[in-house]
C-alpha cells in the first residue's frame, strides 16, 4: 500500500518483524507441546526460549539468506538455530513443514489487523448513532428512483445505514470465528510426521482448535469468508458515502462533507466544494473488490498444495486491511463534522407542494369518496395524480420546454427573463384537492368532463362532511406521517446504559 493510504499499525502487523516474531512463537509453542507430552527432555523449551528472547531476530541476515536460498521460512530457521548449541538445534522445526509454522501466525496476523478495524468500526458506529439521534426530528424527503417520495427524518435514514452495518457485523463475527481453527498436520495434512496430539496441544496454547481435513494448508475458503465480509463492510460504507454525495450536489445541498477554511475545491472553479473524501471511498471500494476477488481465487489450490496463494496473500491482505481502515477513518472524519442544511430540507419539503403526502391523500379519498360517490380505486388515484401535476404547472416553464432557444442571444434573453420573473406562488395539493381546483393537464388522460366531475365531488366532500378538513390537514403534518418512526429507533439503536 502506498504511504498516502497506508496505516502504520496495519503495516507493523503485516511487517517482517512481527511476522518472524510470530513464527518464533509458533516454533516455541510446538516445542512446549512436545515437552508437555513427554516427547522431549524437560527444560528444552525454557532453554531455547531464553536464548531466542535474548537475541532478537536479525532481519538483515534473514533477508539476505532468503535472497540466497529463495525460501523465507527456511532462512528464518537457519537464522534461529545458529544461535543454539548443537544439542538443542534438533528440536527446532522437528518433523514440521513450512506451513506448520506459518499457518497459525498468519491467522494471528489477520486477528491483530481485525482488532484495528474493529476499534475503528466501533468509533465510527458510535458517531453514526449520535448523528441519527441528533437528527431524530430533522425532517427531509426520502427518494425512490431518485424522485421525491415521502417524508422521513434524517435520523431514520441514518438508521437504515446502522441496520446494514449491524448485519455486516454479525457476518463479520461468524467469519472471524472460523479463523480460530488451524493446522500443524504435516506436509500433506495426514500427520505423516507430526503427532495429532502435538497439534492439539500446541494449538490450544494459542487458543486455536485443529481443523481436521486440511492439506498442507488450510482451505482458503476460510480466509475468503473474512475477506468477503470486510469487502461487504467497505461496500456498505461506500453506499453511505454515496448517499451523502447525492445530497451534496449543487443547487440546494442538504448534506456536505467538512470543508476547511483553507481548502480549495477546484483548481479552475473557485466556487466549488468537491466531495473529494467521499469520492475517494468509491475508488477504495473498487480496490477492496479487487483484493477480495484475488483472495477468493485462492480457494482453488492444486491437490495438497501449490504456492499460487502465497504471493496473493502477501499483497492482498495487507492492502485490503489498509483500505478498510482508510475508509473507516474517512467516514469518521466526515461524520464528525458533517454539515446538515436543515433549512434547505424544509424548503425542499415546501417546494414539494404536499406531494410527499400523496399516498395518504389517495387512501383518504378512496375511503370517503367510495362511501359518498361510489368512486373506485383508480379514480381516487387519478384525482391525486392530477393535483400533483397541477401543483407544478407554470405557463413560462411549459413555454420554455416547447420552444428551444435558437441562438445564444435568445438564450441570454431567456435567462434574463427567468432572473426577473417573480417567484411562483406555492400551491399545495392539500389546497388544490380540498378547494376543488383541479385543472386539465395535457400530460394526463383526464378530460374537461372528468375534471368538472372530480371538482364537484371534492367540494361536496370537504364542504359538507364535518371534521373532514381537520383530518385532511393532518395528513400533511410530519407529526402524523412520521409517528411510527419511533419503532425503528426502538428496534435499531442500542439501549443507553
Amino acid at each position: 500500500m502506498i504511504q498516502r493510504y497506508a496505516n502504520a499499525e496495519i503495516e507493523r502487523i503485516f511487517g517482517d518483524e512481527n511476522k518472524t516474531f510470530l513464527w518464533q512463537e509458533m516454533e516455541l509453542v510446538v516445542i512446549e507441546a512436545k515437552e508437555d507430552l513427554k516427547m522431549i527432555p524437560e527444560g528444552t523449551h525454557k532453554k531455547i526460549k531464553q536464548i531466542w528472547e535474548s537475541n532478537p531476530i536479525d532481519l538483515k541476515w534473514w533477508l539476505a539468506k532468503d535472497e540466497e536460498i529463495h525460501h523465507d521460512l527456511n532462512a528464518f530457521i537457519f537464522e534461529r538455530v545458529q544461535l543454539l548449541p548443537t544439542e538443542l538445534q534438533k528440536y527446532v522445526h522437528e518433523k514440521m513443514t513450512s506451513f506448520d509454522t506459518e499457518e497459525t501466525p498468519f491467522l494471528k496476523i489477520l486477528h491483530l489487523a481485525n482488532e484495528v478495524v474493529e476499534n475503528k468500526f466501533d468509533t465510527y458506529y458510535s458517531t453514526l448513532v449520535n448523528f441519527a439521534t441528533k437528527n431524530r426530528f430533522t425532517i427531509t424527503i426520502a427518494r425512490t428512483h431518485g424522485q421525491e417520495a415521502e417524508l422521513k427524518s434524517l435520523g431514520a435514514r441514518s438508521l437504515s445505514w446502522i441496520a446494514e452495518l449491524d448485519s455486516v457485523h454479525q457476518q463479520w463475527e461468524n467469519a472471524i470465528e472460523q479463523t480460530y481453527s488451524s493446522r500443524i498436520s504435516g506436509a500433506v495434512g495426514n500427520y505423516g510426521s507430526m503427532s495429532p496430539k502435538v497439534e492439539e496441544r500446541a494449538l490450544s496454547l494459542l487458543r486455536f482448535e485443529p481443523f481436521y481435513g486440511a492439506t498442507q494448508i488450510l482451505p482458503r475458503s476460510i480466509h475468503a469468508s473474512l475477506a468477503q465480509v470486510l469487502c461487504n463492510l467497505v461496500l456498505v460504507l461506500d453506499k453511505i458515502a454515496h448517499d451523502v454525495r447525492l445530497n451534496a450536489r449543487s443547487g440546494r445541498p442538504l448534506l456536505q462533507e467538512p470543508f476547511k477554511k483553507t481548502q480549495t475545491g477546484s483548481s479552475a472553479m473557485p466556487h466549488k466544494k468537491n466531495p473529494i473524501q467521499l469520492e475517494q471511498i468509491e475508488g477504495l471500494a473498487r480496490l477492496a473488490k479487487g483484493y477480495t476477488l484475488a483472495i477468493t481465487e485462492n480457494i482453488h489450490t492444486w491437490e495438497e498444495r501449490a504456492i499460487e496463494q502465497s504471493c496473493v496473500e502477501r499483497i492482498a491482505w495487507l492492502d485490503l486491511f489498509s483500505v478498510v481502515v482508510r475508509v473507516l477513518d474517512v467516514m469518521q472524519k466526515v461524520f464528525s463534522n458533517i454539515t446538515v442544511y436543515r433549512e434547505n430540507m424544509l424548503k425542499e419539503i415546501v417546494d414539494a407542494r404536499g406531494t410527499y403526502a400523496a399516498s395518504e391523500a389517495k387512501e383518504f379519498l378512496k375511503k370517503y369518496l367510495s362511501e359518498s360517490a361510489n368512486l373506485g380505486y383508480e379514480e381516487s388515484y387519478r384525482i391525486v395524480q392530477l393535483a400533483c401535476f397541477n401543483a407544478f404547472e407554470t405557463v413560462n416553464l411549459i413555454d420554455f420546454e416547447d420552444k428551444a432557444p435558437q441562438s445564444l442571444a435568445e438564450a441570454d434573453s431567456l435567462l434574463d427573463i427567468q432572473k426577473n420573473k417573480p417567484a411562483p406562488e406555492v400551491i399545495s395539493i392539500e389546497e388544490i384537492i380540498s378547494s376543488g381546483l383541479l385543472r386539465i393537464n395535457k400530460q394526463l388522460v383526464a378530460t374537461e368532463e372528468d375534471v368538472t366531475r372530480y371538482n364537484g365531488l371534492l367540494l361536496n366532500l370537504f364542504g359538507k362532511k364535518k371534521g373532514v378538513i381537520e383530518e385532511w390537514h393532518n395528513l400533511f403534518q410530519p407529526s402524523f406521517l412520521l409517528q411510527k418512526e419511533h419503532v425503528l429507533f426502538d428496534k435499531i439503536l442500542p439501549p443507553v446504559e
